[in-house]
């Protein structure tokens, strides 16, 4: 069965673990999730709602995000031992 499990206490960010993609959003509820692109776009996959634009810089966390919300923002990392070693505290992300 699939989870997504928010990552609490990390900044004001909307940060959930998953094991694969969600059908929809847990904050905004919309079914708007993407697959995460990281880098600059070009202008037609700014554009296109199936890709979720992370940008050029890679998010403070071990693992990169997967998947995105088009509509609230919020990203959603695949749950590994890696991001669970981080998140308790066992090791450091760089």
């Amino acid at each position: 069965m699939a989870y997504c499990e928010e990552i609490k206490d990390y900044e004001d960010h909307k940060w959930y673990l998953v094991d694969r993609k969600p059908q929809k959003c847990p904050h905004c509820g919309k079914k708007t999730i993407a697959k995460a692109v990281l880098g600059y776009p070009l202008e037609e996959d700014w554009y296109n709602p199936k890709i979720f634009n992370i940008g050029c810089l890679p998010t403070p966390f071990p693992e990169q995000e997967k998947f995105g919300c088009n509509t609230c923002d919020s990203r959603f990392f695949k749950d590994t031992k890696v991001a669970r070693a981080y998140l308790n505290g066992e090791s450091d992300w760089y």
